[in-house]
């Protein structure tokens, strides 16, 4: 998009705030010395994640629905071509008829032509070519199950019969009390089981001996009702194969003598189907790799196993060892052997830095650069890399694809990749043998190893660069021991400043929450910039849930939910166990489950301690003060050990000679592989292992090698940096480079300075807002400091985001480990009066709460002006999403002459039958038609009498016909049009419009195109609106849409529930449209509050009003109580009353 930068800039700071279905944004003016001095703009941005309305249980999404409609519509385009082009050939080019079955009395005819084609040659040769066009095109329509990656020619190779032809086999046996030759076909055992086994019972041919009755006891039985082919009870269960009936397609042409080449195209024509693998149509539209001389290269994807390899390798070449006081690069050896082991590590084994550390012989300590960014930008790695390719294949469970991929060479692997990609892989498309080695492979897979195939979970996206590329960086690195940056210099001879281009800010991930946010930081990021000119930093905070889907979140907030129950519970048994008052604290509990791993004995002398004797310690502390403060850190030991060993490693304390007696490495170790961790450790005389955390095998080992490699470390923690609260989210990195890249663009040539752009986890902004004196100034609903109660937190927690600066995030997160450490080791708590360990840091701290105490005011005085407004994006076009309810109900009939009320009139089942209808001569507005024995009409061209059948929906509900029956469409709204109706007194009302009423006015203003008295919208509408625009005294005067905000006068409400509510908030003048659940009501919840911030204060108006059905209120009642607008605002949230773009403006209703 392009940007027109203004000529005066004005120097501001933004802050964005990243929650899950909201966005906090704030431009703030500085200040030289950073100090605020008014707000450019403070908003909320809500959004909905993508969900589906109608979907919201299941958190499916709206892409998630949409691609299932739209595959099921495509689907059944595709059968339908199949199916034309069958009866095309059967036609056109074999002779063949084209019975109607509809005209043959008998259902199941099409089973009973399959058993006879094959008792014997027919040599009546109209009869024999009118059963054969009835079995292959009954077979084509129930033509079964095949492996998608199998031709249809392959089909004979296959074995016969399949396990549910046997299984078909034996249930018939069983119904009808016959047995059944094993090559019995499916069309030959369903006509035996409807006729009650007439046919195979006189087919000697057929006919196998009985005998005796095996004890079937240990066999599972279901019952089946005689008669029932499909259905509950049915005498086919499962899925029918099509090698089973390509089988029988060449017996019955085998037997009726047709050609083998008319048998072949039969077999192509029958089970024709599309390959899964889509080759050749999204190649084009990969992006291509920007290094130059490889722009004829698309690039890579990053479940292609050179880039697994890449990975690894770019990552390894970052980091730097520690050796005599100065650090080096991993030496090309050693670069090998590490990438040998990552490359090949077990599916379920976590590897760590200490274990990279152990294989490179070093102190942990030593190895530097793990906390650093990665190559290119990339988020700093908690774990070391792995082939995540690899490790996915190997835990699958299609054990033909493991065997397959052990032994398959790099390449091989890599083509693999290529041929299941669905986006053409990474490389040009495959050769023709290629393809045929791994058709091979794909062919063999049985129906239960696809569908294992399809929950493996491979990475998604692209690399930055193509398989070429990757192939000669990762080589180069290598062998020579270099990093990417250098590596790409000498292959491709780039400048030191050379990175590839980042995506736009908007550009989709895939994830429609995610997509949601970046569209919307884009828009503001836009406008903002063009209004205000470019920033002096971008700050974006997010909570964990803020950049991942829905499901995730709720899998999250589960998780968590159920880890504060359990911690809960640990407080409150802890301190039963120990005589504690109340609940016990964090560091009670971390004390006492230390005690219970070590089984009551100091780590490092193995004396008996207890709860009131016990101090905790942190084997290594950091060279700054603060310590590490994870449970592999931590130790409960003895007084007398813990003021001996003081604040420095247990490692040199041992080696100094001043330890106590029974103090040494070795002694610490056995105590160490001795922790309580797993059942399996614990005593057999163990009292209670109630109080105990339980690892499994995998864990305990991990947990004992981490610990000794903290006992056996030197050298004090690295001094801390602060880094432990930007965030190393990997959506959170990849926003902060698409923002820098934003404006490298936008900058480009210009000299100008890149904003800094700064990404932090949610932790660093409470922090912030207590340090600071903010938490306990600001004036949102429900007192004083933060309350979820209030939605324009958001806007809050952007503004605070905002002013930080990597300085104070240093030592706000310093002043969190200062403050665990201190709790935890019971130290007296003197973190609060922590502002920096040196003048210049004081003093920075100074300023930036000076900032923000100047902050609070300005967002205070921005709340009492109401100057902190809400968005959200609207959908104004045609939705590709579901048409109607799953759930296909069946018609009611009457004949044609009989009776019809209004009201069933309305219920027409399709707007053409309406029509016919309403132009009967006697047709009556109020009183529908009377019965009429000589009554006749025509729909779509076809005639109905008196005595034909017309059929109706059998509710008044929004509805439309669909496959012979109706399904409803109440939530496939689009918007409601809004009319003033003028007479003796002025009233309102509406008409909600239904997405299948536009599908026509696709070119046409969606919103004020006349709709058709035929039209379901109009057909559900009220009476009194129907009427006032037949009277033409009803006048259009806008429309709504769900997300649409209405700003009411407060002191027009006083009763009722909604008199509550706005008597206790008197703010909540903004509200959002949130649905039209009747044809003349619609609902409305506050803008302004929240129920993620109820308490048992609330009242239970405003409980049933924003959380539970909001207020459904008449629209003529709400316009008829006075001033009513339709706000509608631009990307900075101001209201747009002008638009020269023709988007929605705000309008007054009243």
């Amino acid at each position: 998009m392009a940007v027109t930068l203004p000529k005066d800039d004005v120097r501001y700071k933004v802050g964005i705030d990243v929650g899950l279905n909201s966005i906090g944004f704030c431009a703030v003016e500085v200040d030289d010395d950073d100090y605020p001095i008014r707000l450019l703009n403070s908003l909320v941005f809500r959004h909905d994640a993508g969900i589906d309305p109608a979907s919201r249980k299941a958190a499916l999404t709206r892409k998630n629905v949409s691609g299932v409609a739209r595959r099921n519509r495509r689907a059944k385009r595709e059968t339908k071509k199949r199916l034309v082009a069958l009866d095309r050939l059967l036609s056109e080019e074999f002779g063949w008829p084209l019975p109607n079955l509809e005209e043959y009395p008998d259902p199941y005819e099409p089973w009973h032509a399959r058993a006879r084609l094959l008792d014997g040659y027919i040599a009546d040769d109209v009869k024999r070519k009118e059963m054969l066009s009835i079995a292959m095109r009954h077979i084509a329509r129930h033509r079964g199950w095949r492996n998608p990656y199998m031709k249809p020619a392959s089909l004979a190779s296959l074995p016969y019969p399949s396990e549910f032809l046997t299984k078909l086999n034996e249930d018939t046996s069983r119904a009808i009390g016959r047995k059944f030759a094993a090559e019995a076909t499916q069309g030959q055992l369903v006509d035996a089981f409807i006729l009650g086994s007439l046919s195979l019972a006189t087919t000697p041919a057929l006919q196998v001996p009985e005998e005796p009755e095996k004890d079937s006891s240990k066999n599972k039985t279901r019952d089946i009702v005689l008669g029932r082919v499909r259905g509950d009870k049915g005498v086919i269960e499962g899925k029918l194969h099509q090698s089973d009936n390509a089988e029988e397609i060449c017996r019955i042409c085998a037997t009726q003598e047709v050609p083998q080449d008319q048998v072949e195209r039969l077999i192509e024509a029958v089970f024709k189907a599309k390959n899964p693998r889509k080759v050749g149509a999204a190649y084009k539209l990969v992006g291509r790799d920007e290094l130059p001389g490889q722009g004829k290269y698309i690039r890579a994807e990053r479940a292609h196993p050179a880039f697994q390899k890449f990975n690894i390798v770019a990552t390894l070449t970052n980091l730097r060892i520690n050796e005599a006081g100065s650090k080096r690069r991993l030496s090309s050896k050693e670069l090998q052997m590490l990438t040998n082991y990552l490359s090949n590590v077990g599916p379920n084994d976590e590897v760590t830095w200490f274990d990279v550390a152990e294989k490179l012989k070093i102190d942990r300590s030593d190895l530097q650069g793990t906390a650093r960014a990665s190559y290119d930008g990339q988020a700093a790695l908690k774990y070391p890399p792995k082939d995540v390719t690899s490790a996915s294949i190997k835990q699958s469970k299609v054990k033909a694809l493991k065997d397959w991929w052990k032994q398959a060479s790099e390449d091989q692997r890599g083509q693999l990749i290529d041929y299941l990609s669905n986006s053409d892989g990474s490389d040009t498309p495959q050769t023709n043998d290629e393809l045929d080695d791994l058709t091979k492979l794909t062919q063999s897979f049985s129906e239960k190893d696809l569908e294992e195939l399809e929950k493996i979970s491979l990475p998604a996206g692209r690399a930055a660069y193509s398989l070429n590329s990757l192939t000669k960086l990762t080589q180069l690195m290598l062998e020579e021991g270099i990093d990417l940056h250098e590596a790409r210099k000498r292959l491709f001879n780039v400048d030191d400043d050379w990175k590839p281009t980042p995506k736009p800010i908007n550009s989709p991930v895939g994830n429609p929450a995610v997509d949601r946010v970046l569209k919307q930081v884009a828009r503001w990021i836009n406008a903002a910039t063009e209004r205000w000119g470019i920033p002096a930093s971008v700050n974006v905070e997010h909570v964990r849930e803020g950049l991942v889907s829905e499901k995730v979140v709720r899998e999250l907030i589960r998780d968590n939910e159920a880890r504060h129950k359990k911690n809960m519970e640990v407080a409150e048994a802890t301190a039963k166990r120990l005589g504690l008052s109340g609940r016990a604290l964090r560091s009670h509990t971390i004390k006492y489950f230390a005690l219970r791993r070590q089984n009551c004995q100091c780590l490092y002398c193995g004396t008996k301690i207890s709860f009131g004797t016990a101090e905790m310690d942190h084997i290594v502390p950091r060279t700054n003060g603060g310590s590490n403060n994870k449970r592999s850190n931590l130790a409960a030991v003895c007084r007398t050990c813990n003021a001996s060993k003081s604040n420095i490693p247990f490692a040199v304390w041992v080696s100094s000679g001043k330890a106590g007696p029974g103090v040494s490495l070795e002694g610490a170790r056995e105590r160490v592989n001795s922790l309580l961790l797993e059942k399996a450790d614990l005593p057999e005389d163990y009292d209670d292992d109630s109080l105990i955390e339980f690892y499994s095998k995998n864990e305990s080992k991990k947990f004992r090698k981490e610990i000794i490699a903290r006992l056996e470390s030197k050298k004090p923690d690295e001094e801390f940096d602060g880094r432990s609260l930007e965030s190393v989210a990997w959506m959170a990195v990849e926003l902060r480079g698409r923002i820098v890249g934003y404006y490298e663009t936008l900058l480009k040539d210009t000299g100008q300075k890149v904003p800094q752009v700064g990404v932090y986890r949610g932790e660093i902004t409470a922090e912030a807002r207590k340090a600071s004196g903010f938490e306990n100034r600001v004036e949102l609903l429900g007192g004083k400091g933060k309350t979820r109660l209030d939605r324009r937190h958001h806007a809050m927690d952007a503004l605070v985001i905002a002013l930080m600066n990597q300085s104070v995030s240093k030592l706000l997160s310093w002043r969190m480990q200062l403050r665990d450490s201190q709790r935890i080791s019971g130290m007296q708590e003197t973190w609060k009066e922590f502002h920096g360990s040196n003048r210049d840091e004081y003093r920075r701290w100074n300023a930036w709460t000076n900032a923000m105490r100047i902050a609070v005011e300005l967002f205070n005085d921005a709340l009492e002006k109401d100057d902190v407004h809400f968005s959200e994006n609207k959908r104004l076009g045609i939705s590709l999403a579901k048409a109607h309810d799953d759930t296909i109900k069946s018609l009611c009939s009457y004949a044609l002459g009989d009776a019809f009320s209004a009201e069933l009139i309305d219920r027409a089942e399709t707007p053409a039958l309406w029509t016919a209808l309403t132009k009967q001569p006697d047709f009556d507005v109020k009183n529908g038609l009377p019965e009429d024995p000589t009554r006749h009409i025509t729909v779509n061209g076809k005639h109905f009498g008196p005595t034909d059948e017309v059929n109706f929906f059998t509710t008044g509900a929004p509805a439309i016909k669909v496959r012979g029956g109706f399904a409803g469409i109440g939530d496939t709204i689009h918007h409601a049009r809004i009319y003033r109706i003028d007479g003796k007194k002025t009233t309102y009302a509406m008409v909600r419009v239904f997405q299948t009423d536009l599908r026509r006015m696709k070119h046409k203003d969606l919103f004020t195109e006349p709709l058709k008295p035929s039209t379901i919208s109009m057909r559900t509408a009220s009476k009194t609106i129907r009427k006032a625009l037949a009277d033409g005294t009803a006048t259009q005067i806008g429309w709504l849409v769900e997300g649409d905000e209405i700003r009411i006068e407060t002191d027009r409400y006083p009763s009722g529930q909604i008199g509550s509510l706005l008597k206790e908030y008197p703010e909540a003048s903004s509200w959002r449209v949130c649905g039209f659940p009747e044809d003349a009501r619609i609902r409305l919840r506050p803008n302004l509050i929240s129920e993620e911030g109820f308490n048992a204060d609330i009242l239970e108006d405003v409980v049933k009003l924003v959380g539970g059905k909001g207020w459904w209120v008449s629209l003529n009642v709400l316009l008829g109580n006075g001033p009513v607008t339709v706000i509608r605002r631009n990307a900075l949230g101001e209201e747009r009353w002008v638009s020269r773009a023709q988007l929605p403006v705000s309008v007054d209703l009243s």
